[in-house]
């Protein structure tokens, strides 16, 4: 008996020892520290941030312009030569260049974008990144016709990372499309 009861004593033992060693011990562990939050949020901005830059690409890729547009702030610029402001002009100056070809660049043609740096200042941040633009040559394979350079401000608003500012600078001679 005195054995089966130690057997008992033991489990018992071992079993709070086990939940001792599992459970919380206090608010650190069970809450996330300020540094730890403060990472976080910095972690999610430069995400929202790295979509803002990849939708510049892919929005224009696929002509959607209106939305093109919305990814400026109200009061947000795009310098690319000429300054435009505000995102329904935005929309529309983009909407009448594509349309206008002046390259005559075959379609697909899109943009590879890369190197994309961010620093992060509250509700505010800068970045700069680059890009290729790509169109089918004359034999059907893909040529690089342009590359871009981009300096950017950005502006947290109600409705996300917004560009206030965006800065285009060519690094490669625009090349018309081979004949």
């Amino acid at each position: 008996m005195a054995m089966k009861m130690n057997r008992v004593m033991m489990s018992v033992f071992l079993l709070a020892a086990v939940m001792l060693a599992i459970a919380p011990t206090g608010n650190a562990q069970s809450t996330p520290s300020s540094a730890s939050a403060a990472r976080l949020a910095a972690l999610e901005d430069r995400e929202a941030i790295r979509l803002v830059l990849r939708d510049y690409g892919r929005l224009l890729d696929e002509r959607r312009f209106d939305e093109f547009g919305r990814l400026f702030a109200e009061d947000g610029e795009y310098v690319a030569g000429a300054t435009t402001r505000g995102p329904k002009a935005i929309a529309d100056g983009l909407r009448r260049t594509f349309a206008g070809n002046s390259l005559g660049l075959a379609e697909p043609n899109f943009h590879v974008l890369f190197n994309e740096r961010i620093t992060l200042a509250g509700a505010k941040a800068v970045a700069s990144s680059q890009s290729f633009f790509v169109a089918p040559g004359a034999d059907g394979a893909p040529r690089i016709v342009m590359m871009a350079s981009y300096e950017d401000e950005l502006v947290k608003t109600a409705n996300g990372w917004r560009f206030a500012k965006r800065v285009v600078r060519g690094n490669l001679s625009a090349r018309p499309a081979a004949r």
